[in-house]
């Protein structure tokens, strides 16, 4: 679990002042606490992120990947190599749909406008 020293040390804070104010509110108030520090660690660490340090674990966080991320813009595969893997991948969702056709034994017609169909648009044709 990723939690957010600055929203531990607030709500760390809120409950000390509710045992000093109100100490029989104390039991009622710290489960509202427990719940309130997921929400509050993920408020802070996405502004966290927006402010800049890309790639880099924020003080302010306790959670830590170890990998960068590349920046927008940058990108890390060419267009072209994305264009083959996807023709690559097509053509295997041909063939694996001919081959289904045929232990199914659908009639030629119809494996052949499942094929013509992923062909033509790219995607499948029974999602």
């Amino acid at each position: 679990m990723c939690l957010n020293k600055k929203a531990i040390i607030g709500l760390g804070a809120v409950a000390a002042a509710v045992l000093l104010v109100k100490p029989g509110w104390f039991l009622a108030a710290l489960p509202l606490l427990v719940l309130a520090l997921c929400p509050l660690s993920m408020i802070f660490m996405m502004r966290g992120m927006n402010s800049g340090g890309q790639g880099k674990t924020k003080a302010g966080s306790s959670c830590g990947t170890g990998t960068t991320t590349p920046r927008a813009g940058t990108p890390s595969v060419s267009d072209t190599d994305l264009n083959k893997q996807i023709s690559a991948i097509q053509a295997e969702l041909r063939d694996l749909k001919a081959a289904q056709a045929r232990q199914e034994g659908v009639t030629t017609a119809g494996a052949e406008e499942a094929v013509k169909f992923t062909k033509d648009t790219g995607s499948d044709a029974h999602t």
